[in-house]
């Protein structure tokens, strides 16, 4: 496991929940940021809070869905030793009435954002022998499920080009992980639910966005592939890779019976 004190790590996404607690996180273990996001005015906050740990934080207002910009964020530092894709939003709805703009706009961001900074950062790593870039994904990039469509198509995209990319450095001393994490309790998740998820997934206990800070910065030490927090989320997943067919008849038995409750 490398120490992370002295590195620098770029953070996407990083004004608020998930990215947030991750700058923070990645702060107090000793590493210096680059942290980006689209609100001006949250992203200095979240700067202020880093520095007041110790470390130099460089904000820069990008929107990753723009190549250019994802090039001006890899360049805000002489050198990026970590990359952390973490920009997303999320739309719940059902196929059928699905928006073809919002379908677009979460692919751009939540897939084609992570690309366009990893096409970005990758030459620099590549050349060192050294780097990681972890991505944060979601076990819905892991089992697809009713009236979030739109937002798994977008993270099954991310664990795919994650396995792809891996298998392409490995050995060349770039290191690529993933985080999937399960609901996380964030503004992220209050904004996207509006009803619309499955009953079912009431079952898998939200977690903080600190539990899923510590997770990635703990991907940007080791390397480890593949972490899915929480544990029940890790459990259930493991049944649907083993048993698709049976986590997916389970998952819509569970979530019938619980909406009928409501």
């Amino acid at each position: 496991m490398s120490s992370l004190r002295g590195k620098t790590v770029l953070v996407t996404g990083a004004s608020s929940g998930i990215g947030h607690a991750a700058a923070l996180e990645f702060a107090r273990r000793g590493a210096n940021l680059v942290i980006g996001a689209r609100r001006a005015d949250l992203l200095d906050a979240v700067a202020a809070e880093c520095r007041a740990l110790g470390v130099e934080c460089t904000p820069v207002v990008a929107d990753v869905t723009s190549r250019d910009d994802c090039r001006i964020l890899i360049a805000a530092a002489p050198r990026i030793d970590v990359l952390v894709n973490n920009a997303g939003f999320a739309i719940f709805d059902a196929f059928e009435s699905a928006r073809p703009e919002d379908l677009e706009a979460m692919m751009q961001t939540n897939y084609f954002g992570a690309v366009w900074c990893a096409q970005a950062v990758l030459p620099q790593m590549l050349d060192r022998g050294a780097g990681t870039i972890v991505n944060v994904a979601s076990i819905v990039g892991l089992m697809g499920y009713a009236r979030m469509g739109g937002y798994c198509a977008t993270k099954f995209a991310m664990i795919g080009f994650s396995e792809a990319l891996r298998d392409e450095v490995l050995g060349r001393g770039v290191r690529v992980a993933m985080v999937c994490p399960g609901t996380t309790d964030t503004h992220f998740f209050v904004k996207a639910e509006r009803g619309k998820m499955p009953g079912a997934s009431r079952l898998i206990l939200a977690v903080r966005p600190e539990r899923v800070a510590r997770a990635v910065a703990d991907a940007a030490e080791d390397g480890k592939f593949r972490r899915i927090i929480p544990w029940s989320a890790a459990a259930f997943m493991k049944l649907k890779e083993l048993m698709p067919a049976f986590a997916h008849a389970v998952f819509r038995r569970a979530s019938s019976m619980l909406e009928k409750g409501k």
